[in-house]
């Protein structure tokens, strides 16, 4: 798997100006616990401003020095934005420790443009008048701060009022992480095209202006040709290539097709791998049938599945935006579970909950139900009973049912400048039967909405799915990018 580096969300201890006092016990005790609650989320970095060790109140940009380490000025909140911004934060995580400070909550916010998640904190217990003391105030001034926010045009979501230490605040920020490395992947991301989209397939194409006015992306394109041409200078007995023929091989239970098809893989693998990782890129789309069989009597099925296995994410038929919806999935996941390219394909003969999602065979060998139930075959023959045949162009598909559980499904789209994403959640369901590519039934709760939406919405026969609930982050990720979200629960 691909390394990434972990989002850096910058903590604003938002309080009250006491003038020369100290910070309150329960303000500190407040910073302290949204710092520890933070501390073993994953694939997160916490930045937050400190005190100073030698003197308390002292306000330093470079160091990230602030009054006991939390805001509660303009001159605090130019030196911690500045902090911030030479830290590379993703996002910035606000929460009044008392009744908060609006102007120096906003001029962080304002300055740096990122995602924003504002909370705000329970009245701790009080021994006396406890329906009048107020040592938090946090319930009124987090108002102050949200108006603050709201009159600079700052998208921010609200998570809810909280102690930092239980469990609900946790969740907000799982979802909130997870958001902001949807953001973080899609924001001047570099996405490969290798070669052009099948003749037919108007239905893939994309808008590369929109690309960029949106994220700021760049598309690395490069011919389908000279990809094998390359492949071809390799030598077969090359190490390199003998290793990776080796590791294809040895991927599956069963293999049925022949040699060469092995030889071939690995040299157009090891250079596709150069393309990618020469270009820094996070997804790519590559043009499959019928160029590939043309120019090398080839297939590259189980390839794709192999590429995405390894983070490269590859989408089929040269389908750029269904590239960028599994790297929404795969960030969303924070890297740890790949997503598998799908083809809406056919409703359940039986149940009208249930559509078959599947493509030709380019799922990732990891989400096979079954590890000995894997097969390497060709798509003349899925049943592995003929003869392998050398000139067989077809060969090169993986054959196995995906693993059951719960799944999310995701596709952009963009028509006329105006951008929409597919959200919809699922479950994979075992089955006895034995089909070809690699496949899996998909139940919903309303396969027959499901349906209606893409047709009236636009959405193509293309999508990604992932294993996991990905709903609220999705959906949470649209309002920093400001996608329509389309929900089908």
């Amino acid at each position: 798997m691909i390394e990434k580096s972990p989002v850096k969300i910058g903590f604003v201890p938002s309080y009250r100006d006491f003038g020369p006092r100290t910070l309150p016990d329960w303000c500190v005790k407040l910073r302290q616990s949204t710092i520890q609650a933070f501390s073993a989320m994953y694939g997160a970095e916490l930045i937050t401003p400190s005190a100073s060790p030698s003197d308390p109140r002292a306000i330093d940009a470079h160091q990230g020095y602030s009054p006991y380490g939390a805001v509660c000025n303009l001159d605090q909140a130019e030196a911690v934005a500045t902090y911030f911004s030479r830290e590379k934060v993703d996002a910035i995580l606000i929460g009044a420790l008392d009744f908060g400070d609006e102007r120096s909550a906003g001029k962080i916010a304002e300055t740096l443009k990122v995602p924003v998640l504002l909370f705000a904190t329970r009245e701790p217990d009080v021994p006396e008048r406890a329906s009048m003391a107020r040592v938090s105030d946090s319930y009124c001034g987090t108002l102050s701060i949200a108006s603050a926010l709201y009159r600079r045009g700052i998208t921010f979501h609200y998570a809810g009022i909280f102690l930092p230490d239980e469990p609900a605040f946790v969740e907000q920020l799982e979802e909130f992480v997870k958001a902001v490395s949807v953001v973080k992947a899609l924001k001047g991301a570099r996405i490969g095209q290798v070669g052009v989209r099948p003749a037919t397939f108007e239905t893939v194409g994309f808008d590369e202006t929109a690309l960029i006015n949106k994220f700021n992306q760049n598309v690395i394109f490069t011919e389908l040709s000279d990809i094998v041409a390359k492949a071809r200078q390799m030598k077969e007995d090359d190490p390199q290539v003998i290793q990776k023929m080796d590791e294809i091989r040895h991927e599956v239970a069963q293999v049925t097709i022949t040699d060469e098809w092995f030889s071939k893989a690995a040299r157009l693998e090891l250079t596709l791998s150069q393309f990618f990782t020469t270009n820094r890129l996070s997804a790519m789309g590559i043009q499959c049938w019928p160029a590939i069989q043309n120019l090398w009597n080839f297939s590259t099925c189980a390839l794709f599945g192999r590429l995405t296995g390894q983070g490269m994410l590859t989408a089929c038929e040269t389908d750029i935006l269904g590239s960028i919806s599994m790297l929404v999935n795969f960030a969303a996941a924070r890297y740890q579970t790949v997503p598998h390219f799908i083809d809406w394909t056919i409703q359940h003969r039986e149940n009208e909950n249930r559509f078959l999602a599947w493509h030709c065979g380019n799922a990732p060998v990891c989400l096979a139900a079954d590890p000995h139930k894997t097969a390497l075959r060709s798509r003349n023959d899925m049943k592995g009973i003929l003869p392998a045949d050398p000139g067989d162009s077809q060969a090169g598909l993986y054959q196995f049912q995906i693993k059951a559980g719960h799944v999310t499904i995701c596709r952009l789209a963009e028509y006329h400048d105006q951008w929409k994403m597919l959200i919809a959640p699922g479950e994979i369901v075992s089955s006895d039967e034995e089909l070809a590519g690699t496949w899996s039934w998909v139940e919903l709760k309303d396969h027959l909405k499901l349906y209606r939406t893409l047709v009236e919405e636009g959405f193509i026969h293309h999508a990604s799915l992932i294993h996991g609930d990905q709903q609220k982050a999705l959906e949470l990720a649209c309002k920093f990018l400001d996608i329509k979200p389309v929900v089908v629960e």
